[in-house]
């Protein structure tokens, strides 16, 4: 999953800023990669924050102080696993507005989070506004992926509730085959 982040996010970086050079837009999937982690892996979703914060840079030229605004403020993302301890994660999942809710909360943890660290290096309000403005195709972007994701069996299910799971329906199958067994010798 991180080497797929790396990929996608450097070629929609370098896309976005070929296509959209003379625009203050980014297209980013990291936002979108650390809701899947979130929802898969919980806390373990500081990897696609922090990678995807230094892909990014590295893809769009940007400074050292830039790479560490993206790269250490992504991981305020990760205060949406509180989110877990209001809701199960599968009713994030399977909930329409939930998993919305999820999603927006995240991406403004993170535009939250790049504006906080960008205050040590004299940032000011307005960056914040910039963040998020900028940004904002990434957020819709990611809503209608975890949608799609949201029918994959498996995909955005927390990933040991997932195995539990299909185990528990593995040996529910095994019981249905094993009642439904005859036997041997019956044509006699």
């Amino acid at each position: 999953m991180s080497i797929l982040l790396i990929i996608s996010e450097a070629i929609t970086t370098v896309a976005t800023n070929t296509w959209f050079a003379a625009q203050p837009v980014a297209i980013s999937t990291t936002l979108t990669f650390i809701c899947i982690f979130m929802m898969r892996w919980s806390a373990y979703a500081a990897i696609p924050a922090v990678l995807g914060g230094v892909v990014f840079c590295i893809a769009s030229g940007a400074s050292a102080q830039q790479m560490l605004i993206y790269a250490v403020g992504n991981l305020l993302t990760l205060l949406a696993l509180l989110w877990f301890k209001r809701w199960k994660k599968d009713d994030i999942r399977l909930g329409n507005f939930k998993l919305i809710f999820f999603t927006v909360s995240v991406y403004l943890l993170m535009q939250l989070g790049r504006w906080l660290v960008s205050l040590i290096f004299s940032g000011n309000i307005w960056n914040l506004v910039g963040y998020i403005a900028s940004d904002i195709i990434s957020l819709l972007f990611a809503v209608v992926i975890m949608f799609i994701l949201q029918k994959v069996d498996g995909m955005i299910e927390d990933q040991k509730a997932y195995l539990f799971r299909l185990e528990r329906q593995r040996k529910e199958e095994q019981a249905e085959e094993l009642s439904s067994y005859t036997g041997f010798g019956d044509e006699d």
